[in-house]
């Protein structure tokens, strides 16, 4: 024998959580998606920001202002940038999702402190409704977005290197 209550519950839940339910499943998407691409955007940054720091040493080179970048990469989830001036700045910038954190510290001229006055920017995946991944400074009145990962290079690399 059914008890009808039991079934008007079952209804009542279907019908309030059904907009939870539908907003849960996308949630769960767009973090596999975040997830899925996020490492191999993050690559192919990693690779964009060394090309980017190997082309201002090959501008600077002979010149006064030149200096000494060090460019690591401690994995797949991790990078260091440490210059010894003009400018010179102290960096590390990690995956760790949902997001790409840059923490450094950085001055004009001959390295400072690297454990005074640091930054950090947090840039943000995110999931159009089209399923593309992009990511979003998470920071400042105007937060950019930036759709391929060499954007995202040249704006850390302008970060860290303008005086």
């Amino acid at each position: 024998m059914e008890k009808q209550w039991i079934s008007d519950l079952a209804d009542d839940i279907r019908q309030k959580g059904h907009e939870a339910a539908e907003d849960y499943g996308r949630a769960q998407h767009r973090a596999e998606i975040i997830t899925t691409q996020g490492r191999t955007f993050f690559l192919v940054f990693a690779a964009s920001l060394e090309e980017n720091v190997k082309e201002v040493k090959r501008e600077l080179q002979g010149d006064v202002t030149a200096s000494d970048t060090t460019f690591q990469t401690t994995n797949h989830t991790e990078v260091k940038l440490t210059r010894a001036r003009f400018p010179w700045f102290d960096a590390r910038i990690v995956l760790q999702y949902p997001a790409i954190l840059l923490d450094y510290a950085k001055g004009p001229g001959v390295a400072g402190d690297p454990s005074q006055d640091r930054k950090t920017c947090v840039f943000t995946f995110q999931v159009n409704g089209n399923d593309d991944l992009f990511i979003e400074e998470s920071f400042g009145e105007n937060p950019k977005e930036f759709r391929r990962p060499e954007e995202l290079a040249q704006r850390i690399t302008q970060l860290l290197f303008h005086i």
